[in-house]
């Protein structure tokens, strides 16, 4: 009797570990399956700081933006770009090369969209962008990032070139 509890609890065990291994969180980020590069793993991650942003017609910064990049299932980035006024761009196809003198990473390609505010009536526009540059450092704590959102459609604002850095909004002295 004792043996048959014995092997009843084993075999609850087995199942519940089972039960348990099926089980997942369908909003996991894409798992690695071996398609990434070394150097595209490394620099997954956020970045916080501030963006200056170039128009014809606009000359500004803005703090408190963040560039995230993380793994697609084909095996290069995904830079994902907030900025609290203008709104979102998600970049795909990113790739990243590490700087020959071992000093950082470059990241280089990709293209996307940015679904941008207007600010002045509050309604959100789709616009194309690209990543034009962007380098980490070897320590990850240092980004800069180009990206430019193609508004030639859009009238007499041209491109819009917001330049994202790391840190905090450097002030004047």
């Amino acid at each position: 009797m004792k043996l048959f509890r014995f092997f009843s609890l084993i075999a609850a065990l087995v199942m519940g570990a089972f039960v348990l291994a099926s089980c997942g969180d369908d909003e996991q980020e894409p798992q690695d399956n071996g398609k990434g590069s070394k150097v595209n793993k490394e620099v997954v991650g956020t970045y916080t700081g501030w963006t200056h942003l170039k128009t014809n017609f606009i000359d500004k910064t803005y703090e408190g933006d963040t560039f995230t990049l993380s793994l697609s299932d084909d095996g290069t980035l995904i830079g994902k770009f907030i900025n609290k006024t203008w709104g979102t761009a998600t970049i795909t196809g990113i790739k990243a090369n590490k700087i020959e003198s071992g000093e950082g990473y470059i990241l280089h390609e990709g293209e996307g969209s940015f679904v941008m505010n207007n600010p002045r009536d509050n309604t959100t526009e789709k616009f194309g962008c690209r990543l034009s540059q962007a380098t980490i450092s070897a320590d990850k704590k240092q980004m800069m990032a180009i990206i430019i959102a193609n508004m030639t459609t859009a009238g007499a604002h041209g491109e819009m070139t917001f330049t994202f850095h790391t840190g905090i909004l450097p002030t004047e002295e």
